[in-house]
């Protein structure tokens, strides 16, 4: 079986000819596919790794502690993954994707998936190539945020690039320009409602997202408007120290335009008084800052 694995990798044997590679183990197919190179141009080859990914990423997105996959090895074959999709072809990203999407569940391993292709693209800057990927799982993110409307989701936070190991005081990421403000806003008007929406965006603003901070001011207004975060208890854990850190920023910055522009001042007291709401000081000294 090993010595098939080596001749598909270098391309002297036809796939046809290699029978059953969907009934090899996990961890043979992942060393095979590993030892792959990142741009691959054989058909069988990439019949190959079609294969390889349709068997593994079920039990990659698996809760089931029988199907799980040893924690080294699906590191691995995650760093392997992300490396491979943001080197191909833009036009063949979504056919590799495909068995992932169709098998994505909100678990610990979707929160591994989308930190690993972070990590990758923050080596490899692949603009376009990563929002091809970010773009394609859109549907299963807002799908899981109506399904767990009232649960902690690990796995947006990290969609939403609001976990990610950023240095400390980083303000931009190359991979983060204007065109993504609409993601956002997507976002923010479809599952604004679920509290790790609001603590994502929340922190995000405060640092690879600085530079959208007026359109923030939008979204997290309109979420506020829409939705009831009423309970402190609704709230996940330092969403208003983001917010209030937030807010302080975009005051310093703006409050002569806050003052000119009753809509702007509309939507930045909305704001303040939801902080307010929620035992804020910093929120009280904000908003009288401004009145």
């Amino acid at each position: 079986m090993t010595s098939n694995f080596e001749r598909i990798i270098s391309g002297r044997i036809d796939y046809k000819d290699f029978k059953n590679v969907d009934k090899v183990d996990i961890e043979t197919m992942i060393k095979a596919f590993e030892l792959l190179p990142l741009n691959v141009v054989q058909k069988d080859q990439k019949e190959f790794i079609n294969i390889v990914f349709s068997s593994i990423a079920k039990p990659l997105f698996s809760n089931d502690r029988e199907e799980k996959i040893e924690y080294d090895l699906k590191a691995r074959f995650l760093r392997k993954v992300a490396a491979f999709i943001l080197s191909a072809e833009q036009s063949e990203i979504l056919s590799y994707l495909k068995p992932f999407v169709d098998n994505f569940k909100s678990s610990e391993n979707a929160t591994n998936f989308f930190q690993t292709f972070v990590w990758a693209q923050d080596r490899m800057n692949r603009y376009e190539n990563f929002w091809i990927v970010w773009n394609a799982f859109k549907s299963k993110i807002i799908e899981a945020c109506n399904e767990y409307r009232s649960y902690s989701f690990e796995g947006i936070r990290s969609y939403l690039l609001a976990q990610q190991p950023w240095n400390r005081g980083i303000k931009n990421w190359h991979s983060l320009k204007d065109r993504e403000k609409a993601f956002y806003k997507e976002i923010s008007e479809k599952i604004g409602y679920h509290s790790s929406v609001l603590y994502s965006l929340a922190k995000v603003l405060n640092d690879i997202g600085s530079s959208f901070s007026e359109d923030g001011i939008t979204w997290i207004s309109d979420i506020l408007e829409k939705n009831n975060y009423n309970h402190l208890e609704k709230l996940e854990p330092d969403t208003l120290y983001y917010l209030e850190i937030f807010m302080k920023k975009f005051q310093s910055k703006n409050r002569q335009i806050i003052k000119k522009s009753a809509q702007l001042k509309k939507r930045v007291i909305m704001i303040l008084d939801f902080l307010i709401e929620h035992g804020s000081a910093k929120g009280y000294l904000l908003r009288e800052d401004i009145l």
